[in-house]
């Protein structure tokens, strides 16, 4: 078997947070910096944190905002906006990283657009942090499509292997996550677990298509062969 590399996304892909990501920077515009915004306006899903906090610092320029105290801030109000927003782990994850996390032939790594600190909290708080040693964040890039080379390079460096383009899938949600995945030349496996139903996705050119990873069984066939 060829080393299998598997480049996960996060939000809607791996977690439903119910918006905790959204509150947690409501709640700090209002609270740190006592600017009032509903995000509204604001494309969220399959973006980088880097890039969305840029937008809403540019519509509030009299603030004075700054992306990155922005992000900082959100940091420390996150952990409090999962706990109140009660979301969860998508079926068929756990069942899905358990099986690649036994078999030496198989590394899952990080594709997504939070910031990497934010990512591991929110890993964390649902139990799935173990399953993950690296990966491309969105503070290596506020252009989704950028960090496709850098989980490749890094998987490279850090194990050691030769991954092969051919055996490395992007895991996602959206069709930004199918765009990263072309960009880096790789298959993507597209979920439709959030707001994307099957028929987008696969008009998107997804290589592969469930509504959701519970039969992790059949999954675990196609991606390895």
């Amino acid at each position: 078997m060829h080393p299998l590399l598997l480049l996960w996304d996060i939000d809607g892909t791996m977690l439903f947070t119910k918006g905790a990501g959204e509150e947690a920077l409501r709640q700090t515009l209002k609270n740190r910096f006592g600017v009032l915004d509903d995000l509204g306006g604001i494309e969220m899903a399959g973006r980088t944190d880097t890039s969305i906090a840029k937008d809403i610092c540019d519509r509030h320029p009299t603030h004075n905002l700054q992306p990155n105290d922005l992000l900082d801030a959100y940091l420390e109000v996150l952990p409090e906006c999962l706990g109140q927003k009660k979301g969860g782990v998508f079926p068929g994850v756990r069942e899905l990283l358990q099986w690649s996390h036994e078999h030496s032939e198989v590394h899952n790594a990080l594709l997504t657009g939070n910031i990497k600190r934010g990512a591991f909290i929110k890993l964390g708080h649902y139990g799935l942090a173990n399953f993950f040693e690296f990966g491309a964040f969105g503070d290596d890039s506020p252009d989704r499509n950028c960090l496709g080379p850098v989980a490749l390079k890094r998987a490279r460096d850090i194990l050691k292997r030769d991954f092969h383009i051919d055996y490395t899938w992007v895991i996602g949600d959206t069709p930004k996550d199918i765009a990263c995945a072309r960009a880096l030349g790789c298959k993507v496996l597209a979920v439709a677990t959030s707001r994307y139903p099957v028929a987008e996705l696969e008009k998107h050119g997804a290589d592969f298509c469930v509504a959701n990873l519970s039969d992790y069984k059949a999954i675990i066939q196609r991606l390895e062969s």
